[in-house]
């Protein structure tokens, strides 16, 4: 079941959907309209949709069906050639037949075979990865079985490339090079994302004509990365390619993009992007007719002390003005609240963000607010104390990360703060922690299971760490923790996720018990040496 906390707005708005009312999120097709109610988690297809009127959004599978019918009349079907099937997750009438589509979460795809009940048969499945949508599928016909999707091509292409570049299909996975100069391989199609995550060694990359997709933060925090060109086939990409790239020029030859001055928007010049760092001006108006500031658009943009938003705004994506430590905001925007550094949406229900120069002795989270987004405080140096009033309901991973000098207080059953720390109510998870909260020493509580995703994040006075008895740590859970020296982590862990000590810079010395499956780059930019017990050094 999808739980309360996953709305999924990002998957809405990715499929443009809007929020005209409170939870109520809304798109038409040529004048027929589709309705979210995203806390009851149903969907109204529709009267000529047959069997939509009431779509229950319980799974990740039904996310997959929602998406692959707005697929299909956005590719101009009419409604009523569609129908929410018992059998089929979805039957298609078309002039050439019939075709029944069965539809799969991602992590449980794995094709099919021809049941031979409609003329023609698709298995398909869909995600939402870093805002841009991937899908994939098997196309059955008579016999005849095709395949489509990301990396996916029905006549496989042989694409010559060295050990350095990690590839699957038609997909750049990974760089794992070195060197100052890319060019990536001819007959790549894809560069998926986070695909050159922070490397620093990178200053050029040559992207090939055949390429069509970037995927979201493919080249995030290459710092020392100047010159990208987007070819002209490139015609979609996911949230920021770029940021965190401060030396970083863009040019662009894709008709499906504008770059002016340093600013990239879709071709509609509806979507904002990114700003490139380096930029001097200090203030940036954003144009008249811009829908959504995407995420991390403006990350790092130091220069920038003022920013006007128009009236046409209505999407904010994850932390758009995040890094930007002098930035004010004028906004003309109705979709959006901003009091005193702090940004909710229009009806007060949701913090979205916090500018980083916003210096605040106490805040007190308003009594409408039910919902403290992601990152929304990340970095918010000045933010002194915060109060977790009693409506709010969910907390996204750790609001507070980098807040060094913030405490936390709550009069919330939802969650229990001890001594600035923030746990579920059931105390098997640890939520949130502050660099001021738990300072060189911290010892988990018994009971805690669970260290949730970023929750020790830039807790710089940190220098030791007792787990007890503790058996999942989650991403980025200790990302920039510099006091850290040396760690041992006892045979309860099962899992050390992904960034998890990322940035750990003067971390010497790591023990992991022999069955604590490490995920990839859980020590990225970590000098340590990480020692299995009873097993063999890596």
């Amino acid at each position: 079941m999808i739980s309360k906390d996953m709305k999924y707005t990002a998957l809405y708005w990715a499929l443009r959907f809007v929020e005209n009312q409170l939870d109520v999120h809304e798109k038409s097709y040529n004048g027929y309209k589709v309705t979210i109610y995203a806390e009851k988690h149903y969907v109204d297809f529709g009267e000529k949709i047959k069997n939509g009127r009431r779509f229950e959004l319980n799974s990740h599978k039904s996310f997959v069906v929602l998406e692959c019918v707005d697929r299909l009349l956005t590719q101009g079907y009419l409604p009523e050639q569609i129908a929410i099937n018992d059998f089929f997750d979805i039957y298609l009438e078309t002039k050439n037949g019939s075709v029944g589509i069965y539809c799969e979460a991602w992590d449980d795809y794995d094709g099919g075979i021809d049941q031979d009940f409609a003329d023609y048969e698709v298995f398909y499945t869909s995600r939402l990865v870093s805002g841009l949508l991937e899908y994939k599928g098997e196309y059955y016909s008579y016999g005849f079985e095709f395949h489509f999707g990301v990396g996916l091509d029905e006549y496989a292409v042989n694409i010559s490339a060295s050990s350095d570049f990690e590839i699957q299909g038609s997909e750049l996975i990974l760089y794992k090079g070195k060197s100052k100069t890319v060019k990536v391989p001819e007959g790549i199609k894809t560069i998926g994302a986070s695909a050159f995550w922070n490397n620093v060694f990178v200053e050029d990359v040559i992207l090939p004509e055949s390429l069509e997709r970037l995927g979201g933060d493919c080249f995030y925090y290459c710092k020392n990365l100047k010159k990208v060109n987007i070819s002209k086939k490139v015609w979609i990409m996911g949230n920021n390619p770029f940021a965190g790239c401060p030396k970083l020029q863009i040019t662009n030859e894709s008709p499906n993009f504008i770059l002016e001055n340093g600013v990239l928007y879709d071709k509609d010049k509806t979507n904002l992007i990114h700003y490139t760092i380096s930029n001097p001006q200090t203030e940036f108006i954003v144009p008249d007719g811009v829908m959504c500031l995407g995420k991390h658009c403006f990350y790092a943009c130091n220069n920038l002390q003022k920013i006007v938003i128009p009236e046409s705004v209505i999407r904010f994506e994850n932390n758009p003005f995040s890094g930007c430590e002098h930035l004010s905001l004028e906004s003309h925007t109705p979709h959006y609240v901003i009091e005193n550094g702090v940004i909710y949406n229009k009806f007060k229900t949701t913090i979205v963000g916090c500018l980083n120069g916003s210096q605040i002795d106490c805040l007190r989270i308003p009594e409408t607010v039910s919902l403290i987004s992601r990152n929304s405080f990340w970095n918010c140096k000045g933010v002194k104390k915060i109060f977790i009033t009693k409506n709010v309901d969910r907390i996204g991973y750790n609001p507070f990360a980098g807040c060094e000098n913030l405490i936390i207080e709550s009069e919330n059953d939802n969650f229990v703060v001890k001594n600035g720390v923030v746990y579920d109510k059931t105390l098997t998870h640890i939520l949130c922690a502050t660099d001021k909260a738990i300072g060189k020493e911290f010892t988990l509580p018994d009971g805690i299971t669970h260290i949730n995703r970023g929750v020790f994040s830039g807790c710089k006075s940190l220098e030791n760490i007792d787990f007890n008895g503790v058996t999942y740590i989650d991403k980025s859970s200790f990302t920039n923790c510099v006091g850290l020296t040396d760690i041992y982590v006892p045979d309860t862990v099962t899992y050390i996720g992904e960034w998890a000590f990322a940035y750990c810079v003067n971390l010497k010395k790591v023990s992991i018990g022999k069955n604590t499956f490490v995920d990839k780059n859980a020590f990225n930019e970590c000098p340590a040496v990480i020692e299995r017990r009873n097993r063999w050094k890596i």
